[in-house]
């Protein structure tokens, strides 16, 4: 992975839960396609669907469904968690180009050291101007 200056913006509420903090941290690192961060907070054998795609696969990092842009600005909207569930949702831009993206994932246990197990992911593509 290169070097980035990308800015990235995070939820003003993301200080009140250790498991918040993870979700939105993860999130904005596959949308820089950090893939050592990612891979640090997968499960073996963890699945990743990109909804509307049929190219899943399990713990497998080319099933990843990275973004084919080197983002300028990541923002994440919100995230939400409850036991070993959450969801982050936001978006990244490139130029006039914008990538609405929604995270749906299931960690392995609601400890705070679990890793993520499943995550379904929802893309929507469009221009800002």
């Amino acid at each position: 992975m290169s070097e980035n200056p990308a800015t990235i913006v995070y939820p003003t509420d993301c200080g009140n839960s250790p498991r918040l903090i993870i979700v939105s941290e993860f999130s904005a690192a596959w949308a820089m396609t950090n893939s050592d961060a990612v891979a640090e907070r997968l499960a073996e054998g963890a699945y990743w669907t990109l909804v509307g795609d049929d190219k899943g696969g399990r713990g497998n990092e080319t099933a990843i469904p990275w973004l084919n842009t080197e983002p300028e600005y990541v923002e994440i909207l919100s995230t939400v968690t409850h036991g070993k569930f959450a969801a982050c949702d936001g978006y990244v831009t490139h130029g006039a180009s914008r990538v609405d993206f929604c995270h749906v994932l299931r960690f392995t246990g609601a400890a705070k050291t679990a890793k993520i197990a499943e995550i379904r992911t929802y893309l929507v593509e469009s221009r800002t101007s």
